[in-house]
């Protein structure tokens, strides 16, 4: 039942979807949601799956995938900008059934060594202040990122 890594494929991203489908209920998307109704008619989750996908799709080559008795339990995402030397994670994701493992940090300590092989001199991931996105930060804290700037999303009715 030990956590093992490896390079996703496109035949992981039904399972992918599955994962960002039960776990990001606590983003803007969401909080607009709750806050105003629903936009455009339809939940945010409809708005929110496709956009998150189509940027998986796009880091396909960083994508890994972890898995647990040969289930995918998590999946991470990065990209890194030569230019400036800096890695950035983008996607960070563990089905709630596997929460607790320590999975999350596994996938960022893999997002890690990836960077400093690709010669990066700074890592950045970005999540939100709200009480959903809490075992996110404790999970990027562990692993040695530090708070820079705090965000405030506003929004108002038209």
């Amino acid at each position: 039942m030990s956590p093992t890594m490896r390079p996703g494929t496109p035949a992981d991203m039904a399972r992918v979807q599955e994962i960002v489908e039960r776990i990001w209920a606590i983003g803007s998307d969401f909080a607009l949601e709750e806050e105003f109704g629903a936009i455009g008619d339809e939940s945010w989750d409809r708005w929110l799956v496709p956009k998150v996908m189509s940027r998986v799709w796009a880091e396909i080559s960083s994508l890994t995938v972890t898995e647990v008795d040969g289930k995918i339990a998590g999946f991470i995402t990065w990209q890194t900008d030569r230019a400036r030397s800096v890695g950035s994670i983008h996607y960070n994701g563990v089905d709630p059934d596997f929460q607790g493992m320590g999975i999350g940090s596994m996938q960022v300590a893999r997002a890690l060594d990836a960077f400093r092989e690709a010669g990066m001199e700074l890592a950045t991931v970005g999540t939100g202040l709200n009480e959903g996105h809490a075992p996110a930060r404790r999970v990027y804290e562990k692993n040695g990122f530090m708070p820079v700037i705090d965000y405030i999303m506003y929004a108002q009715k038209l």
